[in-house]
């Protein structure tokens, strides 16, 4: 492991040929890390770090060619998940950034404006939650240092009491004060075109993300919230996409990193199932509070079979640039 162990969702990672890579989730081969390319070396990018200017990436469609030419060593098979994914070798990593040990640096002596605000942020949401910031961290260009004028508020709350208390009082805060507040017609234009400029029907779409709590506007600028909470890692299988109607039974995981959702009455559109499908599951950020408890819902994703403790089971994991999960009243689709 060269030294480095305890990697878990909002980690940066930088290589030692200078790529910033963000780590998803929180169970990794034990050679390598699970994570997404963000951030890259590039003559004409807004970003400097160490002399050096870069460009933020995120498509993961993009990114996964990008490396197939110039870094094919960081796409390798994940036994686990029986698929090639983006992974930085362990001996490839010359440096780790924690969002933890990040924040609370900057809590210690906020310098720059956006530093303010986040400090700002994250002492009144731990004193209405009463969570103690020591369960904040900061991710992003805050913790790699490669903030522009452009940059985001990207916080994490670690621990499922902790989100749920964190992401209450963030409601109450949104409704109380002026200063944080959701998303209205215009300034949700960016998020929106950013998730879901390629599957249309944006202005339904507006809606979704508008009621949103975990993200929105501090003091005028974005905030990206994630609720992080420890995951099972069951052992489970690719088979292919599929396309099905359901109804979401409890949405009381839809608030975390990685989100979930229970559904039941699901009809199948697409290929058979060779079993009742019982979940959703994504790392993105796009898809968390995306539906409530009783809605139905048309979803697109990856069918996977997973061998649980209590049997086989069947999920839908949504993730790829084709994914998408639509409330009906949206359909027409």
């Amino acid at each position: 492991m060269n030294g480095f162990s305890g990697f878990t969702e909002g980690d940066y990672l930088r290589t030692v040929e200078g790529l910033f890579f963000a780590v998803k989730g929180g169970v990794h081969p034990d050679d390598m890390v699970v994570a997404y390319l963000r951030y890259i070396p590039d003559p004409s990018g807004d970003r400097l770090h160490g002399g050096v200017r870069y460009r933020r990436v995120s498509d993961v469609e993009e990114t996964t060619r990008y490396l197939e030419v110039n870094h094919p060593g960081y796409l390798n098979h994940v036994d686990r998940l029986n698929a090639i994914l983006q992974t930085v070798p362990c001996r490839q990593i010359s440096a780790v950034y924690k969002p933890r040990e990040r924040l609370r640096e900057i809590l210690e002596g906020p310098a720059t404006r956006l530093e303010k605000t986040l400090a700002r942020f994250v002492e009144t949401l731990s004193s209405m939650s009463g969570v103690s910031t020591g369960s904040f961290g900061v991710s992003g260009s805050l913790l790699i240092g490669l903030v522009n004028e452009g940059s985001d508020v990207d916080l994490n709350v670690y621990g499922s009491d902790e989100g749920r208390s964190v992401y209450e009082a963030l409601g109450k805060l949104r409704r109380a004060e002026g200063w944080v507040s959701p998303y209205d017609d215009e300034t949700v234009k960016g998020v929106l075109f950013s998730r879901w400029g390629d599957l249309g029907r944006l202005k339904e779409l507006a809606e979704v993300e508008k009621r949103k709590v975990l993200h929105g506007l501090v003091l005028g600028t974005d905030y990206f919230v994630r609720l992080l909470r420890d995951e099972a890692s069951p052992p489970s299988k690719p088979m292919g996409s599929v396309t099905l109607k359901a109804r979401v039974s409890d949405s009381s995981g839809s608030i975390y990193t990685p989100c979930t959702y229970m559904i039941d009455e699901v009809e199948v559109l697409s290929e058979p199932v060779p079993g009742e499908v019982s979940e959703l599951m994504s790392y993105r950020g796009k898809f968390t509070e995306q539906a409530r408890s009783g809605d139905r819902v048309k979803v697109r994703g990856a069918l996977e079979k997973v061998q649980g403790p209590d049997g086989t089971r069947f999920r839908v994991i949504l993730g790829g640039r084709e994914d998408y999960m639509l409330p009906l009243l949206l359909d027409n689709f």
